[in-house]
């Protein structure tokens, strides 16, 4: 039988519920919200500066996007970082991202590509040489993917391929943040030129290539965390860098309300 929730996530919201999925999607996938940290939709509403109905509800989708969990006993908590995660992501992405390489381009989808893909070129030259440009390379190549995703003419398909980018990101800025080893970029800027060219076995190894280096890292920095990270929901704690959580988040809200 079909799960109707995980049909969810991808349509498109408005509103108040938009702006608080928004904001907690962000601080989930950013990890100010960490993995395992419990929820408390008063806190959140408080903290968020958003209706209680309208975090309820965001939580709700972001459930059904895989990016909180929920029980009876233990409320709302942010979904705690797994191997079996980082195995499902690998997989569902291995079967999906495929579709992209199919993708129909007009004239104007194909200069705006072009053009991602000189600035992806040219930042990744420039991380070889040094510099901490991950942050930039890295909203390039997520504008690059979600253009391509959109042209596939498939919403819910497209909705799916960002839930499973926004799973995969949280991932690697928790670990990248908890260690040393940072993720090397992707080749997006030649994947970018294979479809274009229509060469799509190479576009379709690009994209192989690229998610088995993602899941060698997550599994590699997962293994050395030694244990399940954060399988046991952590209690939050208001007064631990408090000012420096509330700026954040604070900031997070007021650049999606811009939007």
């Amino acid at each position: 039988m079909l799960d109707n929730e995980a049909y969810m996530s991808p349509l498109p919201i408005e509103g108040k519920g938009d702006v608080a999925e928004k904001a907690l999607r962000s601080a989930i996938v950013n990890c100010i919200l960490t993995p395992g940290e419990r929820l408390s939709e008063s806190a959140l509403t408080e903290e968020f500066a958003l209706g209680r109905g309208a975090v309820r509800a965001a939580l709700a989708r972001l459930k059904a996007s895989g990016l909180v969990s929920s029980s009876a006993r233990s409320g709302w908590a942010v979904a705690p970082v797994s191997a079996s995660e980082i195995r499902e992501l690998s997989a569902a992405r291995r079967h999906l991202e495929p579709l992209l390489c199919s993708v129909v381009l007009d004239e104007a989808s194909v200069q705006r590509l072009k053009a991602l893909a000189e600035m992806h070129m040219a930042l990744t030259q420039r991380y070889e040489l040094g510099g901490d440009i991950i942050p930039t390379i890295r909203r390039c190549e997520r504008e690059i993917l979600e253009l391509l995703a959109a042209r596939l003419g498939m919403p819910i398909v497209a909705g799916w391929l960002v839930d499973l980018w926004d799973r995969s990101v949280r991932l690697v800025n928790f670990f990248e943040q908890t260690g040393r080893t940072r993720l090397v970029p992707a080749s997006r800027s030649t994947l970018v030129n294979a479809i274009i060219d229509g060469r799509k076995a190479e576009a379709l190894e690009l994209l192989a290539t690229a998610n088995t280096a993602l899941e060698t890292y997550l599994l590699d920095r997962f293994l050395e965390s030694e244990a399940m990270v954060g399988a046991k929901p952590a209690r939050r704690n208001p007064g631990k860098d408090k000012a420096s959580r509330i700026s954040q988040k604070s900031t997070t809200v007021s650049r999606i309300r811009t939007l």
